[in-house]
């Protein structure tokens, strides 16, 4: 490590952030209307300047890393590509440090460097005085031909100002373009009369090590452009509390005019996180204001949760997060602008501006971590077809840096419950081993001394709390699921004694009860016992240990959790059931029990029945709620109920998937009804547009419905399984068509896996293999045809109404008649 650094030392300067930093960061009681509150000028941002030489030609290398969030420019030009550097962790545990090839940007003489840092994770609104509430600090070395030119000490010059004059991640970004821009200030010659010297800091005693999984980026594939534009001069009566909206313009697309007291509102038609890159044109010293919202009010009726005008912005959910950007016109020339030290979430972005601007350009920029997306299902039902796309946007918008709940109110924490519910679907939909392997290194860095794992990851001033049921058991079930898509012995190996510290302190803190029942089965209609629920997950915390070990070659740890299992069953049984039966009778109480193998093979069979059964009964609806929805759609086809998990997927009424969708999602919301046509918006304390976690039920499409399954781990050897809706026309509900065609496809660690069947007037199924496969073909017909050659289902093993038909690599279609 001292040969990376070369003594090179943390600097900062004094620096005051816009806010209190020993405030109530999260969960205070805020007014109504306090995004109404203006962002406002902080004086700037603390810089760090130096010059250096380069002497001949060769490679040069800049490695550093930040206490907070930072931006680098070498002689006059931003450095790289990635944003938010260098993400969030534990601060005090650890900072990630990356290292930039800058050959490019260097010149034999002499050159400089300038660093600009924001409070971002380590000391921003966000966790506020968690990791010390001291000023961001910045360390570096350049490095030429394997030689130490440059390092961070006290020698460099500092100064609070430049363009950015205020940044926060829950309240945006003011920036004054009549300021020298960075690009100016990192060019040698540039006069630094008004700096001082750097400071060294002393007050990181963590470990600096290489930064691991994706960079946050901006995802230029999935850049948005506007879908409407609606300019509007003021309010008018409608009769509503407050008004509507008086539109003047609806242009087509931009350039557009926009007049002192204007106000335009662009609806990019999708949620989506990132900044808008604003293209404008003004007189210098104009102020723009840039606000971004989820929704717009509906009506402009209170008691409908509208919080302005009909057609206007919708905030008060953003709860303290101001969500906003002021820009300074700095020439009277074009000037584009998009944040660098903040993120919001959107699909509609508000403009105004204290005098006429013309708007030249506008694009949204997708900002997240840049995980390679793999997967892809298309099926007959449009509505289906829109709540895969919502599931995706969600992954998208939530991966940024760890896998955060929400992106856009003042939360955006990485709820670990939310996390482990997801992986297997985000596993699915794109490449996120190394993601998920710096998220455990951030749980290890997070557990206590004693080895619990916090509700929250990075550990943060958000949520102290430990050891939540389904919720801190991500420390286990992440790595499981991640060695299960990717074949990753590694993270395996890596957290195996973190996970075993984990299982020993809840043994000594509970017993065989399990983790605590904190938050149960969340949003549920119907209430299962929380302490059910720890139980349950204990069980399968044990399980899933007693496999690793396995994995690892740690038969002895294999046999001691096989062990342990048998005493925390007696406990469930104990406890959860009375004459052998469950105790509780919920849809979650069932799910939980069957799809953790927590009862015999024909009591599960029993349940499954019942719960068919119960969904029946509740006008074909899950009553469950976070913890068994997430588990539903599986479990029901683990046990062959396959046509009552499509009655549920398709199902319409509230709650539902399709029901937000029906509603206006674009994303998966965090609760179903978030807002309804019929009533409006949903309580603000709690009312994200933009969770991912309901969306797991892609897991269930990938795995059932599209039949694709790892027969081992990293889809060594695959399982093609496709579950056909076989619902006759008695058994559909009403309003609901049957799916007719599915068409997936996916990226495995293995190579791709293509998977396609149609069951319109026959039965047709088509795949297309890397490695050896075990195809459990449907039985419709008498007979079938592999690739034109006829064949008879007498060929083959038959089990559960399937053909078991061994596959070799290749593409292969299957015809039946």
């Amino acid at each position: 490590m001292e040969k990376i650094w070369n003594n090179a030392k943390f600097i900062y300067t004094d620096f005051k952030p816009h806010f209190d930093p020993y405030a109530k960061p999260w969960g205070a009681r805020r007014a109504r209307l306090y995004q109404h509150l203006e962002l406002t000028d902080n004086n700037g941002l603390p810089m760090f300047v130096s010059d250096f030489e380069i002497g001949g030609s060769g490679k040069t290398e800049l490695v550093f890393t930040a206490l907070g969030v930072v931006d680098i420019y070498i002689n006059g030009k931003r450095v790289g590509n990635d944003e938010l550097k260098p993400g969030w962790t534990n601060y005090n545990k650890r900072v990630l440090y990356y290292t930039y090839d800058v050959t490019e940007y260097v010149t034999e003489g002499k050159n400089r460097i300038l660093a600009v840092l924001a409070g971002g994770w380590y000391s921003g609104r966000i966790v506020n005085e968690y990791y010390g509430a001291n000023p961001p600090a910045f360390l570096c070395n350049v490095i030429h031909n394997g030689n130490s030119v440059l390092i961070t000490d006290d020698s460099w010059n500092t100064k609070v100002g430049g363009q950015i004059r205020t940044a926060d991640i829950w309240d945006g970004e003011y920036c004054d373009a009549s300021y020298d821009s960075y690009e100016q200030m990192s060019t040698v010659g540039y006069e630094l009369d008004d700096w001082k010297k750097a400071k060294l800091s002393d007050y990181f005693d963590g470990e600096i090590t290489e930064f691991v999984g994706p960079t946050v980026q901006v995802r230029d594939e999935l850049s948005l452009r506007e879908k409407t534009i609606t300019v509007y001069d003021g309010v008018k009566y409608n009769g509503s509390n407050y008004g509507e909206i008086n539109v003047c313009a609806e242009p087509e697309k931009f350039p557009i005019t926009l007049k002192k007291g204007q106000t335009a509102i662009i609806d990019l038609g999708q949620e989506m996180v990132g900044w808008a890159k604003i293209t404008l044109k003004g007189e210098k010293g104009t102020l723009v204001s840039v606000h971004y919202g989820e929704f717009l009010n509906d009506s402009g009726e209170i008691e409908r949760g509208n919080d302005g005008a009909k057609g206007s912005l919708y905030t008060v959910n953003l709860r303290s997060a101001l969500g906003k950007e002021v820009y300074i016109i700095g020439s009277d020339k074009a000037e584009t602008y998009s944040p660098r030290f903040t993120f919001f979430g959107y699909r509609y972005v508000q403009i105004t501006a204290e005098k006429d601007i013309e708007i030249l350009d506008f694009v949204s920029e997708v900002v997240g971590s840049a995980t390679e997306e793999i997967g892809s299902i298309v099926t007959s039902d449009k509505l289906i077809n829109k709540l895969i796309s919502n599931t995706l946007w969600g992954q998208r918008s939530n991966y940024l840096s760890v896998p955060t709940d929400c992106p856009q109110r003042d939360e955006r924490y990485g709820w670990t419950g939310d996390a482990q519910a997801f992986s297997i679907t985000a596993a699915y939909n794109a490449d996120v081993d190394g993601f998920f392997h710096k998220w455990m290194q951030d749980a290890r860095d997070s557990q206590s001394d004693e080895g619990a794992y916090p509700d929250v990851i990075p550990r943060s001033a958000c949520c102290s709390s430990e050891n939540a049921a389904a919720w801190s058991d991500a420390g286990i079930i992440v790595p499981y699921n991640i060695y299960m898509m990717y074949n990753d012995v590694k993270i395996i190996e890596d957290h195996y004694a973190s996970m075993e510290k984990y299982i020993a302190q809840l043994i000594t803190n509970f017993g065989m009860s399990g983790p605590i029942p904190r938050y149960g089965d969340w949003l549920a209609y119907d209430y299962c016992k929380n302490e059910y629920l720890s139980s349950a997950y204990f069980i399968y915390d044990i399980d899933l240990m007693t496999k690793m070990s396995e994995v690892i070659g740690k038969s002895d740890r294999a046999e001691y959790y096989k062990d342990l299992r048998k005493q925390a069953h007696a406990y469930f049984v104990e406890n959860f059931m009375k004459d052998g039966k469950l105790i509780g009778q919920t849809q979650t109480d069932k799910i939980i029990a069957m799809a953790f193998n927590l009862v015999d093979e024909d009591y599960a069979r029993e349940l499954a029945d019942e719960l068919v059964e119960q969904i029946k009964a509740n006008d074909n609806r899950l009553s469950s709620g976070f913890v068994g929805t997430c588990k539903i759609c599986p479990t029901l086809s683990k046990y062959g109920k396959d046509n009552m998990a499509y009655t549920l997927l398709m199902q319409r009424k509230e709650p539902s998937w399709l029901y937000s969708v029906d509603q206006g999602a674009t994303t998966i919301w965090e609760r179903w009804n978030s807002y309804t046509k019929e009533n409006g918006f949903g309580d603000v304390g709690m009312n994200s547009f933009n969770h991912y976690a309901y969306g797991s039920v892609v897991e269930w499409m990938y795995r059932y419905m599209a039949g694709i399954e790892p027969g081992k781990p990293g889809f060594e050897e695959i399982i093609l399984q496709p579950r056909v809706d076989t619902r006759t026309a008695n058994e559909l509900p009403d309003g609901q068509q049957r799916m007719t065609d599915v068409k997936a496809s996916y990226k495995s660690a293995a190579g791709l896996i293509e998977s396609e069947w149609h069951n319109a007037d026959s039965f047709t199924y088509r795949c297309n293999i890397p490695v050896t496969a075990e195809l459990r073909l449907p039985i419709f017909g008498d007979k079938l045809t592999v690739n034109g050659v006829e064949h008879s289902f007498d060929e083959y093993e038959n089990e559960n109404g399937c053909a078991i038909i061994r596959l070799a690599p290749g593409e292969y279609v299957f015809e039946e008649m």
